[in-house]
């Protein structure tokens, strides 16, 4: 078993926001990401060492493979998007990864798709694995993810808020709670700027549709249909809603959790607080129902986002001499 010790979150309960509120802190997994679940998961079922491992990633899944494939020994070659975050890049790259940074990727819907098929022929052809946050590419993995549910049983809560980008995490929770037997409402949250699950879900449609991503959320811009359609089919079996929320509401959503939770998460991470506080405002869910937001990854990892938050509060030169005058105003 190749293990740095994911899983086992913590659960923390509001300050601030809302007393029945509570956050489940992924980002506390070792690389900063709920990814390590499934990457640990799907590095522990291979039957044989492949010459190298195969990935794509927005940024955390690369991160995550990145190190547990340097913990296993094994060579690894990521496909990325050039405008992924700098920090997540850098991760991938420490430890020892090649990153194909290619434009267009995860931005553009027929990019992405010709990315998948070179990937898979070459997955054939060298005979190595393909590594996907998605059920359709790594199933067993992403069971992996299924623990999340586990881990909130004895919490309860009526209500799961999940960030959707491909699809895949909100399948395993969704699968999570439904193998528990618990009457959950697993949300579902996307940038409105790549709603491929929520604006089929909106509109009744049986599958998703791909799109031309316009969000600047790293991790949740994936434009094709990975899990979409998969992750339509257990929303609307599960009864949750489906939530768009704009780049600005997740940004300001980042902000409460820094500033009233001390919270350190990237934009993405913040995602599911903008669906929960989108949801209070519109009477959808009441705010004192028992609810959990997923926080999935750490801050450290979109360095940009935080420069951004930071700005927002003043850092005056002040003068040695003039601190007392400084204070006595402040």
């Amino acid at each position: 078993m190749i293990s740095l010790g994911e899983g086992n979150t913590p659960l923390v309960p509001s300050a601030r926001i809302a007393p029945a509120f509570s956050f489940k802190l992924e980002f506390t997994n070792p690389t900063g990401s709920y990814k390590d679940r499934f990457i640990q998961r799907e590095l522990a079922h291979l039957r044989t060492r492949p010459p190298f491992v195969l990935a794509t990633s927005s940024g955390n899944t690369g991160a995550s493979l990145a190190a547990y494939a340097a913990r296993a020994a094994l060579r690894c070659f990521i496909c990325a998007h050039p405008e992924a975050p700098a920090g997540k890049l850098m991760q991938m790259r420490a430890h020892g990864s090649t990153v194909l940074r290619i434009p267009g990727f995860s931005v553009d819907a027929a990019i992405t798709a010709s990315v998948f098929a070179e990937l898979e022929h070459w997955q054939q052809q060298y005979e190595v694995p393909l590594i996907v946050s998605a059920f359709r590419y790594c199933p067993v993995g992403m069971r992996g993810v299924e623990a999340i549910a586990d881990e909130l049983a004895d919490a309860a809560p009526q209500h799961v808020f999940v960030p959707v980008g491909g699809g895949g995490l909100y399948v395993a929770v969704a699968r999570g709670f439904a193998r528990l037997g618990l009457p959950t409402k697993v949300h579902a949250v996307q940038p409105a700027g790549c709603p491929t699950v929520v604006a089929a879900w909106q509109q009744g449609l049986a599958k998703a549709t791909p799109v031309s991503s316009q969000t600047r959320i790293s991790g949740l811009s994936v434009p094709s249909d990975i899990d979409a359609t998969l992750a339509l089919e257990h929303l609307r079996s599960n009864g949750g809603l489906g939530l768009a929320v704009t780049d600005e509401e997740v940004w300001a959503a980042q902000d409460r959790l820094l500033r009233e939770e001390g919270i350190f998460a990237e934009p993405a991470g913040a995602a599911a607080l903008a669906g929960w506080l989108s949801a209070t405002a519109q009477g959808l869910i009441d705010p004192a129902a028992a609810a959990v937001c997923l926080v999935t990854g750490h801050g450290a990892k979109d360095a940009a986002s935080l420069e951004a938050a930071a700005a927002r509060t003043p850092s005056p030169l002040v003068a040695a001499s003039d601190l007392g005058a400084y204070f006595d105003h402040a």
